[in-house]
C-alpha cells in the first residue's frame, strides 16, 4: 500500500468516528489489526494512518472554522465523503509541515476519485489551494473571548464555560490548551519479572531514551513509544502501559502485602496488577467486572504478568453486594465508569459530547459507591476514583456518601506531592490535572470505616 491507501483509510475511519458514532481508538484499532490491511500497510503508512484519524478528530472544530471560511458551500450541504476529505487535506496543510503543501492537496484529490468523487475535485482543489495560500493569516480575526479559543483548541464552547464554572477561568483555558497535547508514554515496571535497575540497564543498551517518576516507583516515561519494540521477546511481559494518574491512584490506596482487596470495576486490568505489584504478590485480589469476555481478558494479561493473587469474577458493581463479600476486604477500589474528561487526549471524540449526556453517570457511580462500601470490613479503607474532570461525577459524589455514611469518615490521602503541586493542604480527595500535573485528568477520593 500508498501513502494514499492510508489517506483512503483515514477518510472511511473518519466517516465512522463522525458519521456512526465510533470511538477513534476502536475504529482505528479494528482499521490496523484487519488482516488485508496489517499485511499491506509498511509501518510509516501505519503511523500516517494513525496521525491522521487523531489528528482531524483532534482539530474538528478548528478545521470545520477553516474549511467553512474558504468554501462557496455550506459545511451541512457538503457531502459527508467530501467533507471528510477536506478535513484531511486541511489538516496537513495547517499540522503537518513534513508533507509538501503539493502533496497534501494532489494526494487528497487522487484519493477523492478512488471513493468515486470526481465530480467534487474541482471544489476540493480550490478550497485546499485556497487554504494553502492564507493560512498564515487564518485566524488573525478571532477573538481572545470563549468562542476564539475554541476555534483555536477545538474545544467546545459548552466545555470550556462548563470548566470556567467548575473550576476557573484560567484552568478552563488551560485545559481546553491541553487537550491536544501528546500524552506522555507511561510504563509500569513488572516487579515481579524483573527489577528498576534491570529494565533501565535494557533500556539504556538500545539507546532508548527515558525518564523516571519524580515520586512514583518503578515508573517511567518513554520518549519515543516505537523503540520499545526494539526490546527483547523476553521484556515484554516486565513491564505494561500504565499512566501516572492510576498509578497515583494506587499510591494514595496504599495496598500491602497479605491483605484482602476488591477491585470492582476492574477491566482491563491495570490497577489491579499494579496492586499486586505493591503486595509483591502475597495476599489476595478479588478483580470484578460486568463483561465476561473483559474478565477472561483480565485473567490472561495476570497470568502473562505472573500474577498468582487476582481472582476474577464477574460481577455488576451497581447491583446488591452479595453476602459473601459483606465486611470482607481491607480495602476496596472504586474506580467507576465515567464521562472521560479526563482522557480526551487519548479519546478526543469525548469533547464534542453534550455535557447533558453525562447526566445520568452520578446516580450509577453513587450505587456502585454504596454497594462497594458494603464490603469493606471495620477499619478498612474505601476509595473512589474516576478518570474525568466533572465536580458532578467527582467531589459531588464524595460528599453526598460521606453525609449518607456515618460509618465512614474522610481519609487524608497520602499524597503530598500532588497536593503540593496545586498549592493545597493534602485532604481527602484530589483531582489531577494534566497541565500541572503532567498525567491525564484524575480523580481520588479516600474514605476509612470506622472500627
Amino acid at each position: 500500500m500508498t501513502a494514499g491507501d492510508a489517506r483512503r483509510l483515514a477518510v472511511k475511519s473518519l466517516i465512522r468516528i463522525n458519521r456512526e458514532g465510533g470511538y477513534s481508538n476502536i475504529v482505528l484499532d479494528n482499521v490496523l489489526s484487519d488482516n488485508n490491511h496489517m499485511s499491506s500497510l509498511a509501518p510509516a503508512e501505519r503511523a500516517l494512518l494513525s496521525r491522521l484519524v487523531y489528528g482531524v478528530t483532534e482539530r474538528l472544530i478548528t478545521l470545520d472554522y477553516v474549511i467553512e471560511k474558504h468554501s462557496s458551500i455550506k459545511l451541512k450541504k457538503i457531502h459527508p465523503v467530501v467533507l471528510e476529505l477536506l478535513r484531511l487535506g486541511c489538516y496537513q496543510l495547517l499540522y503537518m509541515d513534513k508533507i509538501p503543501p503539493r502533496a497534501a492537496v494532489n494526494e487528497t484529490v487522487r484519493v477523492a476519485r478512488e471513493l468515486k468523487q470526481e465530480r467534487a475535485t474541482g471544489f476540493i482543489n480550490a478550497v485546499l489551494r485556497t487554504i494553502q495560500r492564507e493560512k498564515s493569516s487564518v485566524f488573525d480575526d478571532l477573538h481572545d473571548d470563549e468562542r476564539g479559543i475554541a476555534i483555536r483548541t477545538s474545544c467546545p464552547v459548552e466545555l470550556i464555560e462548563f470548566w470556567r464554572k467548575s473550576y476557573d477561568s484560567d484552568m478552563a483555558v488551560r485545559l481546553a490548551q491541553s487537550i491536544n497535547d501528546v500524552p506522555p508514554l507511561t510504563v509500569r515496571v513488572n516487579t515481579l519479572k524483573t527489577t528498576c535497575k534491570d529494565f533501565e540497564d535494557a533500556l539504556e543498551s538500545l539507546s532508548i531514551e527515558y525518564s523516571r517518576h519524580p515520586f512514583l516507583p518503578g515508573c517511567y516515561d518513554i520518549l519515543d513509544a516505537t523503540e520499545l519494540k526494539r526490546l527483547d521477546k523476553k521484556s515484554e511481559n516486565c513491564y505494561y502501559h500504565q499512566d501516572a494518574a492510576s498509578q497515583i491512584c494506587l499510591m494514595a490506596l496504599g495496598p500491602m502485602p497479605g491483605e484482602r482487596l476488591a477491585d470492582v470495576c476492574a477491566a482491563p486490568g491495570g490497577k489491579s496488577l499494579t496492586a499486586a505489584m505493591m503486595m509483591e504478590n502475597e495476599g489476595e485480589i478479588s478483580a470484578f467486572d460486568i463483561y465476561p469476555n473483559k474478565c477472561d481478558a483480565l485473567r490472561r494479561r495476570a497470568s502473562k504478568m505472573g500474577v498468582e493473587i487476582i481472582r476474577v469474577a464477574v460481577r455488576d458493581g451497581a447491583t446488591k453486594c452479595p453476602k459473601e463479600y459483606l465486611n470482607k476486604f481491607d480495602r476496596v477500589l472504586c474506580d467507576v465508569p465515567c464521562s472521560g474528561l479526563g482522557v480526551i487526549r487519548r479519546k478526543p471524540e469525548i469533547k464534542y459530547k453534550p455535557i447533558g449526556s453525562f447526566a445520568g453517570l452520578p446516580g450509577l457511580q453513587y450505587d456502585i459507591l454504596h454497594q462497594s462500601s458494603m464490603m469493606v470490613r471495620p477499619g478498612g479503607v474505601l476509595q473512589y476514583s474516576t478518570c474525568t474532570l466533572n465536580p458532578l461525577e467527582n467531589q459531588q459524589i464524595a460528599s453526598r456518601f460521606l453525609a449518607e455514611h456515618k460509618e465512614f469518615s474522610p481519609r487524608i490521602l497520602p499524597l503530598k506531592e500532588c497536593f503540593d503541586a496545586l498549592g493545597q493542604q493534602p485532604s481527602y480527595h484530589i483531582t489531577l490535572f494534566p497541565p500541572i500535573h503532567r498525567t491525564d485528568g484524575f480523580f481520588i477520593a479516600g474514605f476509612k470505616k470506622s472500627r
